[in-house]
């Protein structure tokens, strides 16, 4: 344990909990704060899921605090994806933690100000979700700190990425912290002083649990708690969490409050009030707070992430009808929430909105079928040592994915980016750790889209204004992504599953304020995007073209405000789909002739106009209605027509509407042809409507 007079590692923290153990670690904090100069240092603290590092980087705050410095704590899952988002989640927390000191109106003018004197200690726990952001946090962010008086902890289940530890300035300053298990005598202090257990149990604790914390918390609890639990279920818990033992922990009164933050990342009493619509009481929210799998921190309380992914995977196996109805309530109340906060707040609530609707997109598209997720370990950065295995994956994929003349540049490009760029690929594992799958996106600024344009003329061309791609550092808001590749024989899971649940992980990192653009030339993968919001438009040459697939430049926007609408759109889809079936069964169908379907088309422009014929079509209930159907068909969004079709019709009815001459051209045909072709292609229609 070592010398108690190194540091007092027996606290109380976090409301009641006793904290044990880290010696090691809290005598460099000691070390550190000892120092007169007080260097510019980073300490990498990194370990399993229920090791202990939010525990630790909880005591590390409240030991700065009690140093005189400025401490401030950020949850990574909150960061954004951008610097823009970034610097405004930082500002407004450095507001918070000063605003009663000095009343600053400029809280990151604090950073600058930071000294030997005025320490300043920033703990990012869950680093690994800032993936994307991690070259511009070493190379901008920390690069503009005080080089005295300034402490960065990370805390992250990786170990940090090469880059760290090969850095020419920041290598020296980097301090790896490795968490282990607990030793014995850890174990034996941590029952001592938490529990109040005979000298049989305790021993047989510490034998089963083998030094895990979150597993040895929660056996503790349970044996103190008097709580009839068999040792079988005791057995091996450093591997083996159930959700049964952690609803058998939890008062019956509490397990509404405990469903709620398996859905909610974090949520305060004032938010589990509102869901459930009924009272919390401040007694029942200190039970909460108290329990061994819960986490209390600024924005309220928390499940350990293990705990909540057992009994997510329970609720939802147990009443999956329910828990969709739950995610439905808690967006509605969400939505408003997010539509009147401020910008920092509100990317918070985004974030937990976005979780709400990732599971229905799961759930409801068949080219992202991923219903056994839990195999796979949270996506990483790329470490070095990965580059041989994505460089074989990346030959796969040039052959599935490319024209022979395109592949060559493709090595080369992955090599750079992986030395300028390494957050910005992104990779899966297996059980053994080799790569099965990674997805690149590059963050589009004036330094990275210099690499892009190189490699990628034709579609820079394609996505982005020249103002766009020279966008500074700090203001970028828009992701390119490249590709995603996958093996074709992991066992159970064909190489579009993994792609899609990939392009899902990196759509939830989104949230609001950020914009991600792409080529697509896969028919799948394009009627997916458009299906969950993204816009479609052609491209404007044939030169990203592949085969006979043409290119499409997909994005979707979540800088426009419409953030809610849009998730309440994905969590409500199939609602709305049975419910206006539902409403319309008993409609007298009238055949629609080709004549019905040009007239109708002609006041495509005009809801107004359509609304007398929305009642012939299935499901519609208004012209606005009729009209994004319409549209929905002849963009592809949903089936129904041919390519060939949407093309005609699109170009005469929506883009050159009223001008044949420019439609044809449009379409690469003499006026003759067509007309001809459009005819066919209105008969389709009709036998369609």
């Amino acid at each position: 344990m070592g010398n108690s007079s190194e540091v007092q590692c027996d606290k109380y923290y976090g409301h009641g909990k006793r904290f044990v153990g880290r010696a090691k670690e809290l005598m460099m904090l000691d070390r550190w704060f000892s120092n007169p100069e007080a260097p510019l240092t980073i300490f990498s603290v990194t370990g399993m899921g229920g090791i202990g590092k939010s525990s630790l980087l909880s005591e590390m705050l409240s030991v700065a605090r009690n140093q005189g410095a400025t401490a401030i704590w950020m949850d990574g899952r909150s960061c954004g994806s951008t610097p823009s988002v970034f610097l405004e989640y930082l500002s407004s927390t450095l507001g918070l933690e000063t605003m009663r000191s000095d009343g600053n109106p400029r809280p990151l003018s604090l950073l600058s100000e930071t000294s030997v004197q005025k320490r300043l200690v920033l703990a990012v726990d869950n680093y690994e979700e800032l993936a994307l952001l991690e070259s511009w946090f070493m190379e901008v962010f920390v690069s503009k700190l005080p080089l005295y008086g300034v402490l960065i902890i990370l805390a992250s289940r990786p170990e940090p990425a090469s880059a760290w530890r090969t850095h020419p300035r920041l290598q020296q300053r980097l301090v790896q912290m490795p968490l282990q298990h607990f030793t014995c005598e850890e174990v034996s202090e941590y029952i001592s002083v938490v529990g109040s257990l005979n000298k049989s149990t305790a021993g047989t604790i510490a034998r089963v649990t083998d030094g895990h914390p979150l597993g040895l918390a929660l056996a503790v609890e349970a044996a103190d708690q008097r709580r009839n639990i068999p040792l079988s279920d005791w057995t091996e818990l450093s591997q083996m969490i159930s959700a049964r033992l952690l609803l058998e922990l939890t008062l019956p009164r509490l397990h509404p409050m405990v469903e709620v933050l398996t859905l909610l990342e974090t949520a305060n009493q004032e938010l589990l009030a509102s869901v459930l619509q009924t009272e919390v009481t401040l007694e029942e929210y200190n039970v909460l707070r108290r329990m061994s799998f819960i986490r209390s921190g600024p924005n309220g309380l928390a499940l350990h992430d293990m705990a909540r992914l057992h009994l997510l995977r329970d609720f939802r196996q147990r009443e999956p009808q329910r828990l969709q109805a739950m995610r439905v309530r808690i967006a509605g109340l969400l939505k408003p929430l997010h539509e009147q906060a401020g910008p920092h707040e509100r990317r918070q609530i985004a974030r937990k909105m976005l979780l709400l609707c990732q599971e229905s997109m799961l759930q409801h598209r068949k080219y992202a079928d991923v219903s056994a997720d839990s195999l796979f370990s949270p996506m990483e950065v790329m470490r070095a040592e990965d580059l041989p295995a994505l460089h074989k994956l990346l030959r796969q994929w040039c052959e599935y994915s490319m024209e022979p003349w395109q592949a060559p540049s493709y090595p080369a490009f992955l090599d750079e980016l992986a030395h300028r760029y390494p957050e910005g690929i992104v990779l899966m594992r297996d059980k053994d750790g080799e790569p099965i799958a990674m997805f690149i996106t590059v963050l589009v600024h004036r330094e990275s889209s210099g690499m892009l344009s190189s490699y990628f003329p034709n579609e820079m061309q394609e996505c982005f204004t020249p103002e766009e791609l020279n966008c500074d550092p700090d203001q970028t808001d828009t992701h390119f992504a490249v590709l995603a590749a996958a093996r074709d024989d992991v066992p159970g899971y064909k190489r579009e599953e993994l792609v899609g649940y990939m392009s899902l992980d990196r759509l939830s990192l989104l949230g609001e304020g950020a914009r991600v653009i792409l080529i697509a030339t896969n028919p799948h993968l394009k009627l997916f995007l458009q299906s969950i919001g993204f816009r479609s438009r052609r491209a404007r040459t044939r030169l990203c073209d592949l085969y006979a697939d043409q290119a499409n430049v997909l994005d979707l926007d979540l800088r426009s405000g419409q953030f809610g609408d849009w998730v309440m759109s994905l969590l409500g889809l199939d609602t709305k789909s049975s419910g206006l079936q539902q409403g319309t069964s008993g409609v007298s169908q009238v055949p629609w002739s080709e004549q019905d379907v040009r007239k109708m088309l002609t006041h495509l422009h005009s809801p107004g106009e359509l609304h007398e014929y929305a009642s012939r079509v299935n499901g519609m209930t208004d012209g606005i209605h009729l009209q994004t159907h319409i549209l929905d068909l002849l963009e592809g969004r949903i089936h129904g027509i041919s390519q060939q079709d949407q093309m005609l019709l699109y170009a005469a009815y929506w883009t050159h509407a009223g001008n044949p001459t420019a439609a044809a051209q449009a379409c690469s045909m003499s006026r003759a042809t067509f007309y001809r072709h459009l005819r066919a292609a209105l008969i389709r229609l009709a036998r369609v409507l």
